[in-house]
């Protein structure tokens, strides 16, 4: 596994230079000096490679450490924060293998999470609030990180539960 470790560290590098787009699986290769079987041995493309990299890097803590909403949402900022360049790179809108879809699916689990333990239902009307709500949520968790100067953890919440849709605080 120490293959992963040098592969996973030099992609993570190069995010720190370009988008995810502008890497392609031969940069990562020539970086680490491995062929493309060793490669596609662990990894099925550079889009799986991007999403262990973030579990193992970011996600693993905040998954771990989130049993709501507001503490994922915090401890994603707080994560997030450390590197916003590398994140920032990830997060593509335009591509739907990007950290972007992933980060957002992972905001819709945990606002559907809340409500369920709230005791509320979902239904069609619902369903498209959180998908809409979590799409906004990872957006502006990017702006706020590609801000030359972000603030506070606490304005990027503010900005994030302002935006909350009434609806999905309220039992149908």
């Amino acid at each position: 596994m120490r293959v992963c470790f040098f592969v996973e560290s030099a992609f993570l590098e190069m995010l720190k230079e370009k988008p995810v787009g502008q890497i392609h699986v031969a940069d990562i290769l020539g970086a680490v000096g491995i062929c493309k079987g060793t490669f596609y041995k662990y990894y099925c493309d550079k889009y799986d490679l991007l999403q262990k990299c973030f579990t193992n890097e970011y996600y693993g803590e905040i998954l771990g450490s989130s049993h709501t909403f507001d503490q994922f949402t915090e401890n994603s900022l707080n994560a997030f924060r450390k590197s916003p360049k590398t994140v920032l790179h990830a997060m593509s809108p335009d591509d739907s293998d990007s950290l972007f879809a992933y980060h957002t699916r992972l905001t819709a689990q945990f606002l559907r999470r809340d409500r369920e333990r709230a005791g509320m239902t979902e239904n069609a009307v619902s369903e498209r609030l959180i998908a809409l709500y979590a799409e906004n949520v990872t957006r502006l968790t990017a702006e706020w990180l590609g801000a030359p100067r972000h603030g506070q953890t606490e304005d990027a919440l503010g900005l994030i539960r302002a935006a909350r849709p009434a609806l999905l605080l309220e039992q149908e």
